[in-house]
C-alpha cells in the first residue's frame, strides 16, 4: 500500500515508466488496450501504478502487470484453509490453498488494483482496490462482493475492528477512513499528516496509523477510536512505512519498505524492538493467521510473497510465479489474526 507521490521528480518517474515498457514490450504511455486476463488497461497500469503505494525507492522495479496462463478465473471459495493474494499482474486475487499452496482459481469480480486485504473473524474477505476508488467485501464462500465502501481517495490498506467496523488506509487522500460494517456510510476520518500506508485496530478499540510525513515514517495512534480525531503520534521512526496488523500480545508487526525490514514494535511504540525475517526487495504488506505462528509478507521487489514462522521468522515457503503469482500485493490467510 506504498506509493511514490510528489517526491518523485520527473526524471525517476520517466526512468520507471521506461522500465515499465521494456519489461512489458508494450506500446507507448497512454496506450489504452487491456492486458489480457487482467481486466487492467495499460494506461492504468503506467500512469497509476504508483498510486498503489509504492515507495519512490522502489518504484523503478515495478514491472508492468502482465497476464498470466491460468488467467484470471472465478473460483469457487470454501472460505477455508485458503490464502488470498492480491496480485496486481494478475488483477485479481489469487487462491492459494494453505500448506500445498496449489493455485485454486482467481477472485475477479469487483477487483481494479488490489493492494491491502483483510479477512474479518467472520471470515469475510476485504479487498483495498486503489484503482477502482474503493474496498469490497466478500461473504465467506462468496467470489462476489457483498458490499462495496466507496467515497475515499486512494485505498490502499484495510482492516475492521472487534465490532465489525471497516478502516481504510488512503495514501493519496492522507486519511484513514471509518465504516460500519456493511454500510457505504463513512462514520469518521481523519488525516494524521502524511500519505497513509497501513493501519490496525486493537481489542480496546485503539487505531493506530502508520504513515510517511516531513520524510519520516510516523504511526499515530487514537485512543478509543477515530471519534475527534485526537491523535497522539509515537516515539517510533520509520523509513517509509507499509502495511501494518497487530499479534496477539499487541505488538506492532508494520513493513518499512526502504529500510527493507518488517519491525516489531513492541508497546510503548517508541522504539523497534525486533524484526521478522530478512531478505526483503520492499516489503509491502504482513499479516498474521490467527494462531500468531504463520506470517505472510509480500515482497514486492522480488515478486513474490514469504510464508513465515512467527515470530521467529524462518522462512516456510516462497511463493511466485510456480503459484500463479505474477506481481503480488498482499497475502492474507483464511484463518487471519483478529485483535
Amino acid at each position: 500500500m506504498h506509493k511514490p507521490s510528489a517526491m518523485l521528480g520527473a526524471a525517476t518517474a520517466a526512468a520507471a515508466i521506461s522500465l515499465l515498457s521494456a519489461c512489458s514490450g508494450a506500446g507507448s504511455q497512454g496506450a489504452s488496450s487491456t492486458i489480457p486476463g487482467s481486466g487492467i488497461s495499460q494506461n492504468l497500469q503506467r500512469s497509476d501504478l504508483s498510486r498503489a503505494g509504492i515507495s519512490p525507492k522502489h518504484l523503478a522495479e515495478a514491472r508492468l502487470l502482465k497476464s498470466l496462463s491460468h488467467g484470471v478465473n472465478p473460483a469457487k471459495r470454501k472460505g477455508v484453509k485458503d490464502l488470498f493474494v492480491d496480485d496486481f499482474g494478475t488483477g485479481a486475487v489469487e487462491i492459494l490453498a494453505n500448506k500445498t499452496w496449489t493455485n485454486k482459481g482467481s477472485i475477479s469480480s469487483g477487483i481494479d488494483g488490489p493492494d491491502g486485504n483483510w479477512v474479518d473473524k467472520k471470515g469475510n474477505l476485504y479487498v483495498a482496490n486503489y484503482a477502482g476508488l474503493d474496498i469490497t467485501e466478500y461473504a465467506k464462500g462468496s467470489s462476489s462482493p457483498s458490499s462495496t465502501y466507496s467515497g475515499v481517495t486512494d485505498p490502499v490498506a484495510v482492516t475492521t475492528d472487534s465490532s465489525g467496523n471497516v478502516y481504510e488506509g488512503d495514501y493519496e487522500g492522507g486519511y484513514v477512513t471509518e465504516f460500519p460494517q456493511g454500510s457505504n456510510t463513512i462514520t469518521a476520518q481523519c488525516s494524521p499528516g502524511g500519505d497513509v500506508e497501513g493501519v490496525a485496530v486493537d481489542k480496546s478499540g485503539n487505531v493506530f496509523v502508520a504513515y510517511y510525513g516531513a520524510s519520516v515514517g510516523k504511526i499515530a495512534e487514537y485512543t478509543g477510536g477515530l471519534s475527534g480525531c485526537s491523535e497522539t503520534v509515537l516515539g517510533v521512526s520509520l523509513e517509509y512505512p507499509g502495511g501494518m496488523v497487530l499479534d496477539k500480545k499487541g505488538n506492532l508487526v508494520v513493513c518499512d519498505q526502504d529500510a527493507e525490514a518488517v519491525d516489531i514494535i513492541a508497546s510503548p511504540y517508541s522504539s523497534v524492538t525486533s524484526t521478522l525475517g530478512s531478505g526483503y526487495s520492499d516489503p509491502f504488506h504482513v499479516t498474521i493467521n490467527t494462531k500468531n505462528k504463520q506470517a505472510y509478507v509480500a515482497n514486492y521487489g522480488g515478486f513474490d510473497v514469504f510464508v513465515l514462522s512467527y515470530p521467529a521468522g524462518s522462512v516456510k515457503a516462497t511463493l511466485n510465479s510456480s503459484n500463479g503469482l505474477s506481481s503480488p500485493a498482499a497475502a492474507v490467510d483464511s484463518q487471519n489474526y483478529n485483535p
